[in-house]
C-alpha cells in the first residue's frame, strides 16, 4: 500500500510538472525593497516553440517589461532582470510565448510565480516574559518596522 501511494504521489507530481510549457524560477522568491530581481524562464524543450512559431519568451506583471529588461540566454530561455523591486511589485509574475514582448496580446502561458518584496525582521526588542509556575508563560515584544512579508516569530526557553 505504501509503495502504490509513493508512485501515484510521485506521477502526479510529475505529471503536474510536465503538464507546463517551462518552468520559472526561483520558486515564489521574497526579495528586499531596494533589491533587484533575476527570474529565469526555461521552456521545457525546443518543440515548445514549434508548438507556437513565431513567438518569444515574454515575462507579464503589474510593471511593463522593454527589451533592455530581458536577458535571452537561447532559444529556450531568457530572464528577466527587474531593478529596485519595491511593494507594488509584489505578486504574480508569468512568463509567456507571445509575438511582441511589448504588447501582449493572445500570449500563451507558460509558467508562473509569487514573489514577495518586503523588509527583514528586525531584531525584536523589550521583551517580556511572565511564567506561572512553569505551566503558563506570556511573552511580549517590539517586533521593530512592518515587514510587508509574513514572519513568524519562535521563543525559545531553558531553566538553568
Amino acid at each position: 500500500m505504501t509503495s502504490l501511494l509513493c508512485f501515484m504521489l510521485l506521477f502526479n507530481i510529475h505529471y503536474i510538472q510536465s503538464s507546463y510549457l517551462g518552468r520559472l524560477s526561483p520558486d515564489d522568491p521574497y526579495i528586499e525593497i531596494g533589491k533587484d530581481m533575476n527570474l529565469t524562464c526555461v521552456l521545457n524543450n525546443e518543440s515548445v516553440l514549434k508548438q507556437y512559431p513565431n513567438k518569444k519568451i515574454c515575462f507579464d506583471a503589474k510593471r511593463n517589461f522593454s527589451d533592455k529588461d530581458i536577458t535571452v540566454i537561447n532559444k529556450t530561455a531568457a530572464m528577466l532582470h527587474v531593478v529596485n523591486m519595491s511593494l507594488s511589485d509584489k505578486g504574480a509574475f508569468n512568463c509567456v510565448l507571445s509575438l511582441d514582448c511589448s504588447n501582449l496580446l493572445n500570449e500563451t502561458w507558460v509558467h508562473g510565480q509569487i514573489v514577495a518584496v518586503g523588509l527583514p525582521p528586525d531584531v525584536p526588542s523589550n521583551l517580556t516574559c511572565i511564567s506561572y509556575n512553569f505551566d503558563n508563560m506570556t511573552c511580549t515584544w517590539d517586533p521593530g518596522r512592518p515587514t510587508h512579508i509574513h514572519t513568524t516569530y519562535r521563543l525559545y526557553w531553558t531553566i538553568q
